[in-house]
């Protein structure tokens, strides 16, 4: 296995210098699974961020292996409000039906009028079809439905067996169903 991600006493700040989230530290192994865990507020999502060069203000250092385009990020779905002038069809690149995520979708339903779990289907189905080294997810199972969490935890799981080197790191306040191989829990406290 190759070494993916290097993580050394990472903490981030807020943008008055105070400690947001604890120090972590890890190493991140081709074809591992990383689970975060922790409570609200702990720093997970903060942390997430701040290795993927989005919160700038941290102590400690990290490292990829990887090219930027191998990486993916899937943000929390938050707003399910926001107005996109689109079909669920226009949020992905390739026009197949293949991926499971997709059965059963109407990919010309509007966005403004999908549901969480249509949204959050397609926003999984569009960033895995880059076939990421690294796929980050921060709570992909929000919003969504008991039937929706089955099909994209079946989904990931899927991805990670074709895709034995790809690696992943996810936020997730939810115990998985299936038994992934290669899975370690980082506790963030």
């Amino acid at each position: 296995m190759s070494n993916l991600l290097r993580v050394t006493n990472l903490r981030a700040k807020n943008p008055a210098g105070e400690w947001i989230s604890p120090q972590i530290s890890f190493d991140l192994q081709a074809g591992e699974v990383l689970f975060f865990r922790g409570e609200n507020g702990a720093g997970k999502s903060t942390l997430l961020k701040t290795i993927l060069g989005l919160h700038k203000k941290f102590t400690g250092e990290f490292q990829f292996a990887l090219r930027p385009e191998e990486i993916q990020y899937l943000p929390q779905l938050g707003n399910l409000h926001f107005h996109l002038p689109l079909t669920l069809q226009d949020m992905l690149k390739n026009t197949g039906t293949g991926s499971p995520l997709l059965q059963g979708l109407d990919l010309q339903k509007k966005w403004n009028t999908a549901s969480g779990g249509e949204r959050q289907k397609i926003l999984l189905a569009s960033v895995l079809e880059k076939n990421p080294r690294l796929l980050i997810l921060d709570e992909p199972f929000n919003h969504v439905d008991k039937e929706s969490v089955e099909v994209i935890e079946d989904a990931l799981g899927t991805f990670l067996k074709s895709h034995p080197q790809s690696s992943m790191i996810l936020v997730s306040h939810r115990a998985f169903v299936q038994d992934w191989a290669h899975v370690r829990f980082l506790e963030i406290r």
